[in-house]
């Protein structure tokens, strides 16, 4: 019966995986966001996020998985983690492509992956979640997917569209982000390589998540364990253990780094290793280490609680009265309510990125400052945010984008529009146009009389939203856009466009 264990897994890992991969792969924004949802629904960071972030769903996808990791051990680093699934597949291929080799069993690296524990927990205090955004398995996984396996499969669909009997449709491509990709393909190297070169490497020495459901499994139910009256110590199972967790030498299993996928134990024919349930959960350390895993633990909490209780100053954007447009700040997508709220919840996993119908929303580099860097931010030369539209806020794992009612995005203000005269081309070269009063939606732009029978746009900061409609449809690129939107660190509520009242005399005859 233990034989099939990992043939249930593997099945369900394929379906979390497919699932998961085409949640990016939803180009047009047509996907359910209630699929995308679920399938996201046990990522652990971004449902530890989205639990404690006020105005969104209630998220206890993590707790289901630390109550799966204290039955049955790290199941999430084999079965649900999609980073972990595709080391896994790249484990497979290098196996099936090159000869096998004996893992030798290494000692666990705990110093250095309690090291980034920490680290990651104290960058929570004083810099949002760096340490998140580029160390968390689904935001990794996430930014594979927008930036590397998207463009991927849009290539090969419009390859396709050849073969008329297909009946597939030309797609167009996204506005290309070259940091973005850079950042992406470095990280997909650096994962190929740990994979294929030793396995489960980067899920037992960096991730801080497998560091913390590692800590946790110590305490599960049922563990990989051998049978010393069975075992002839032949070392197929350790042949096979991706995550090197096994020593055939002193016939032990560090329940640690051991991700419960389950390979070891179809390869003994004689029952020598099993998944079974332990009546006691002995901890069996060295002397002279005895705690460590505790302490670093403790070191970790505390310095945590005190850098959060550590007040910091926070930038603000700065302001020119004359010309704003190099320094108007990041413009955060509505849902977001502020900047510093998106740079403590976001883990740049684009997902958002990936999804966003006009593509307005794209990865940021320095514009958010270091410790905001991948966070996405609205870019209005590659398109508008769509008046009616919410699908970032309706598909955000962390809560970074909260949902908002139709209404209620409406009137949300992530920005100001802000107009120099002196650059438009009405003022500057006498012709006509009219275009960002044509796309503003809540008619915070108008045209107005100007000389020689010509119009020329008048604004409303007060009702405008900040869409960016006007800016994406300026004519003008030298030296910049003549209207634009400037940033609000914090969101505002809009007043809503004043109803022009029509005037006419009851006294005339009815006109027809």
């Amino acid at each position: 019966m233990q034989k099939y264990l990992k043939r249930a897994r593997v099945a369900v890992a394929l379906l979390f995986f497919i699932a998961i991969l085409i949640s990016f792969f939803d180009v047009k924004g047509n996907l359910p966001s209630a699929f995308q949802n679920s399938a996201l629904y046990l990522q652990f960071t971004a449902s530890v996020l989205k639990f404690i972030t006020p105005g969104t769903t209630l998220s206890v996808g993590f707790i289901v998985v630390i109550a799966m990791t204290l039955i049955g051990g790290r199941i999430y680093c084999s079965t649900i983690c999609p980073l972990g699934i595709l080391q896994d597949i790249i484990i497979f291929i290098r196996r099936r492509f090159t000869k096998k080799q004996r893992l030798r069993f290494k000692k666990a690296l705990n110093i250095l992956r309690y090291t980034i524990l920490i680290l990651t927990l104290i960058s929570i205090a004083f810099s949002g979640v760096l340490f998140i955004n580029l160390l968390d398995p689904y935001a990794i996984f996430g930014r594979l997917g927008t930036h590397i396996f998207q463009p991927a499969a849009l290539f090969v669909n419009n390859f396709l569209v050849n073969f008329s009997f297909l009946n597939l449709q030309t797609i167009e491509y996204s506005p290309f982000s070259l940091g973005a990709f850079i950042f992406a393909l470095a990280m997909l190297f650096i994962i190929v390589w740990f994979a294929g070169t030793s396995g489960r490497l980067f899920c037992n020495s960096v991730c801080p998540v497998g560091t913390l459901l590692g800590f946790i499994s110590k305490f599960s139910i049922f563990k990989i364990k051998i049978a010393h009256s069975t075992c002839t110590q032949c070392g197929n199972c350790q042949t096979v253990c991706k995550a090197n967790c096994i020593d055939i030498k002193n016939m032990e299993v560090d329940e640690t780094r051991c991700i419960s996928c389950f390979d070891c134990i179809p390869v003994c024919d004689l029952s020598g290793i099993k998944y079974k349930r332990l009546k006691t959960v002995p901890v069996k350390t060295p002397d002279n280490k005895k705690g460590l895993q505790r302490r670093i633990l403790l070191t970790a909490a505390t310095s945590y609680a005190a850098t959060k209780a550590i007040p910091f100053n926070t930038t603000e954007i700065s302001v020119n009265e004359e010309d704003l447009y190099f320094d108007r700040g990041p413009v955060a997508p509505p849902g977001a309510k502020s900047i510093e709220h998106l740079k403590e919840r976001c883990i740049s996993c684009h997902l958002c990125v990936a999804v966003c119908p006009t593509k307005v929303l794209q990865p940021s580099f320095l514009e958010y400052g270091f410790t905001g860097i991948n966070i996405p931010q609205m870019d209005y030369n590659s398109y508008f945010c769509n008046f009616d539209c919410h699908k970032c806020g309706e598909v955000c794992p962390t809560g970074a984008i909260i949902t908002l009612p139709q209404e209620e995005k409406h009137v949300t203000q992530i920005g100001k529009v802000h107009f120099q005269v002196e650059l438009c081309i009405v003022e500057s070269e006498g012709t006509s146009c009219g275009s960002c009063s044509e796309h503003c939606p809540t008619q915070a732009v108008k045209m107005v009389d100007y000389n020689n029978d010509l119009t020329i746009p008048k604004t409303d900061p007060n009702i405008c939203i900040g869409c960016g409609a006007c800016e994406y449809a300026c004519p003008v690129t030298d030296p910049h856009k003549a209207i634009y939107v400037v940033s609000n660190p914090e969101h505002l509520i809009a007043d809503k466009p004043k109803q022009e009242k029509i005037e006419f005399n009851d006294t005339e005859e009815f006109p027809f």
